[in-house]
C-alpha cells in the first residue's frame, strides 16, 4: 500500500519535523495520508509499552475510515496504548471524566449529557415568555450554552432560539458592569449542574480546558502516555480544541500531524474556527504541505469547483478514468412538484450511467426541506412538550427506539439502545458510561449478563403498532412504562427514521449536506433554495470573500460538491441559472 502514496502523501508520512500542518484539497486522500503515516509509525514503533499514538478525528466515520485502513498497511486492530476515535472522546475519556470534578465541585464521577443515548429534558416547557413563543425556563438552555476561552457565555444555537434578543448576546453588560439579568441566569443554571456533575459536550471541552491550564502536571502525563498525536479534520475545531492542542504541544508531545482543508469547513456554527487550522499553516513554526491532486473527482468536476474559491486542485483519478460528463445547472420553480421532477430525473439519469442507488445522494441545505418536499419526519424539529416521552420515564425512548431497530434488523445498535435504557431503568439514572456496564459483565459474568438482557428484550413487545399499544402489551408483560397518553397514537415507525435502516417510504440516498462530509459518491445533486436574508446568487459574485455566514454558506455547498467522482447537479431558484452558469460553468 506505501507504494500508491504520491510524492507528496510520501513527505506526509516520512515527515520528521515535530510540528506538521497539511492543507488537503477534497479527494486528495488526506485520511489515506493520516492512515499511512500512523501505520508507518506503528510498524516502526519506538515507543515504551506504555505510551501510544492518539489518532484523532471529528466523526466516527472517519474514525472508522482510519481503523479499516491501516489494516490494508499490514498492522492489525491498534489496542492499548494507542487510541483512534474522535477529539470528544478523547477529551472525555482522558481529562474530563477523570478529572472533571477538580473544577465543577461535584463529588462523583461528571456525565455529559445531551448525547443521543441522553438528550436533554430536566426543564418546564409550559413556562414561556408573554407571547408562548419561546421557553424562558433557563434550565431548557442547558445544551444550548457553554463557556469560551474567556470564560464567556457561549452560544450553541441560532439567536431565535433563545428567550432573549441578539443585542443581549452582543452586549451582555448593563451600563453599570454587571451582566444582565438573562446572562446571569444562564450562567447560574450553569454552575448549578456543573455541581451535580451534568456537563455537555461543549462545557466538557471547556472544563478540559481550566483543568489542563490550573494543573500542568496533568497535561506532561497526557503528552507522556500519547506522545505522537495525529489530528485529521483539523480545521473543523473550536478555540477551546485548539488551545488543548496548544497546551499538549507545550507539554512537550514528541510530535504533532494536523490535516485539513480550510474550504470544507463547515461546523462554524458549532463554534469551529477554520482560521486558527490557517494560523498554524501560515506560522513558520510549522512545517507546512500541501495536496492538491484530486483523486476522486473528474476534471469537469474538479474544473467547477476550483472556481468556487479560485482554487488549484488538478484531477488525476486513481482509476486512470477521466469521466466526461459536464457538470449542470438546473432551475427549480421552489415547489415540491418542481423538485420532485428533478429528483427523479436525476435519478433516471443516474440508472442510465450505470450508477446504483447506494453510490448516488440526493442532498439539501437543512432537514426542514426534506420535510416539506420529500415527506421526510424530523423528530429534533418537534417541541419536547409535543414528543410522548415523560420526566423519569425517559428511558422507554431508548427501549422502544431500540425494539425498533431490532426489528428493522440493525440488532447491534438495537442491542445497544435497549441495553443501557435498561440500566438506566433499574438504577433510576439519566445517564449509563460504558464503564458501568463493563463492570456489569466484569462482576455477573458475559453469558449470565447477556442472558438477562436478552430476558429483557424478549419481553418487549414488537413495534408494528401505535406507541400507546406497545405501552399498553408492555404493562401486559410486567413492564410498568409511562408515555405522555396524549402524544401516544403515533406508529412507532414514524417516530424513528434511521441512516442505514431500509425503509419503504425513506430512500435513503435523500441527506443533508452535513451527513454526506467526507463521502465518495459517484453522483450528486444538491438542491439550494432562497434564504431569509440571502441567498446563494447574492453570495456567488462575493465568493469566499462574503460574509462569515456567507463564507460558511458557500463551504457548505462546496462540500456538497466535490463528492462525486463523475455526475454533478446543482440545482438553483429558476431565476438564478444565469448567475450560477455564468459562476462555475462558462
Amino acid at each position: 500500500m506505501f507504494e500508491r502514496l504520491s510524492p507528496t502523501q510520501r513527505e506526509i508520512v516520512d515527515c520528521p519535523d515535530r510540528r506538521i500542518v497539511v492543507k488537503a484539497c477534497p479527494g486528495s486522500g488526506k485520511t489515506f495520508s493520516v492512515t499511512a503515516r500512523l501505520a508507518r509509525l506503528l510498524c516502526n514503533n519506538q515507543l515504551n509499552k506504555h505510551q501510544g499514538i492518539a489518532a484523532i478525528s471529528f466523526t466516527h466515520t472517519a474514525c472508522d475510515e482510519i481503523k479499516n485502513g491501516i489494516q490494508k498497511f499490514g498492522v492489525s486492530n491498534v489496542t492499548y496504548p494507542h487510541f483512534i476515535g474522535t477529539i470528544d472522546s478523547f477529551i472525555n475519556n482522558y481529562i474530563f471524566f477523570p478529572y472533571g470534578h477538580l473544577f465543577m465541585g461535584c463529588n462523583k464521577r461528571p456525565e455529559v449529557i445531551g448525547t443521543e443515548y441522553n438528550p436533554w429534558f430536566n426543564y418546564d416547557a409550559t413556562i414561556r415568555n408573554y407571547d408562548r413563543t419561546k421557553i424562558i425556563d433557563p434550565n431548557y438552555y442547558f445544551d444550548k450554552v457553554s463557556f469560551g476561552l474567556s470564560d464567556n457565555l457561549l452560544r450553541l444555537a441560532p439567536y431565535q432560539v433563545f428567550n432573549f434578543g441578539k443585542s443581549d448576546w452582543d452586549n451582555p453588560y448593563k451600563k453599570d458592569g454587571n451582566l444582565k439579568k438573562v446572562i446571569s441566569d444562564l450562567i447560574e443554571m450553569k454552575v448549578i449542574h456543573f455541581r451535580s456533575g451534568k456537563a455537555n459536550q461543549a462545557d466538557a471541552n471547556y472544563i478540559a480546558y481550566k483543568i489542563l491550564t490550573k494543573y500542568p502536571v496533568i497535561a506532561k502525563n497526557i503528552a507522556q502516555k500519547f506522545p505522537i498525536l495525529i489530528v485529521d479534520e483539523a480545521q473543523d475545531t473550536t478555540a477551546i480544541q485548539m488551545a488543548l492542542i496548544d497546551i499538549l504541544d507545550r507539554a512537550n508531545v514528541n510530535s504533532i500531524l494536523l490535516v485539513g482543508d480550510p474550504d470544507q469547513a463547515i461546523f462554524e456554527w458549532n463554534t469551529a474556527e477554520p482560521s486558527l487550522f490557517m494560523a498554524k499553516y501560515d506560522s513558520p513554526a510549522w512545517t507546512s504541505l500541501e495536496l492538491t491532486e484530486n483523486r476522486r473527482s473528474s476534471s469537469n468536476i474538479c474544473r467547477v469547483n476550483n472556481r468556487f474559491f479560485n482554487s488549484n486542485m488538478v484531477s488525476v483519478s486513481e482509476e486512470d478514468i477521466d469521466y466526461p460528463v459536464i457538470p449542470s445547472i438546473v432551475g427549480h420553480s421552489s415547489q415540491s412538484d418542481s423538485i420532485n421532477q428533478i429528483k427523479n430525473d436525476f435519478v433516471n439519469e443516474c440508472q442510465k450511467l450505470g450508477i446504483s442507488e447506494d453510490h448516488y445522494a440526493i442532498t439539501y441545505r437543512g432537514r426542514k426541506f426534506g420535510e416539506i418536499h420529500f415527506g421526510l419526519m424530523d423528530e429534533s424539529r418537534t417541541d419536547q412538550n409535543e414528543k410522548p416521552w415523560v420526566h423519569g420515564y425517559y428511558y422507554v425512548r431508548d427501549l422502544v427506539h431500540g425494539k425498533y431497530l431490532i426489528n428493522k434488523g440493525a440488532h447491534k445498535k438495537g442491542f445497544s439502545l435497549i441495553e443501557r435504557g435498561y440500566h438506566k431503568m433499574q438504577e433510576g439514572q439519566s445517564y449509563i458510561p460504558i464503564e458501568f456496564i463493563r463492570n456489569k459483565i466484569k462482576n455477573l459474568g458475559f453469558r449470565y449478563y447477556r442472558d438477562i438482557i436478552f430476558q429483557f428484550i424478549r419481553k418487549l413487545p414488537d413495534t408494528n403498532c401505535t406507541l400507546s399499544q406497545w405501552i399498553a402489551q408492555a404493562r401486559n408483560n410486567g413492564l410498568n412504562f409511562s408515555i405522555n397518553t396524549n402524544k401516544g397514537d403515533s406508529n412507532i415507525s414514524n417516530l424513528f427514521h434511521e441512516d442505514g435502516i431500509t425503509t419503504t417510504d425513506i430512500p435513503k440516498y435523500l441527506r443533508t449536506i452535513h451527513s454526506v462530509k467526507g463521502m465518495t459518491l459517484e453522483g450528486m445533486l444538491v438542491f439550494l433554495v432562497k434564504k431569509d436574508v440571502f441567498n446563494y446568487a447574492t453570495l456567488l459574485p462575493q465568493a469566499y470573500n462574503a460574509t462569515p455566514e456567507g463564507q460558511e454558506q458557500m463551504r457548505i455547498v462546496y462540500v456538497a460538491c466535490t463528492r462525486p467522482k463523475k455526475l454533478l447537479w446543482i440545482a438553483v431558484p429558476a431565476e438564478d441559472v444565469g448567475v450560477w452558469t455564468k459562476k462555475l460553468l462558462e
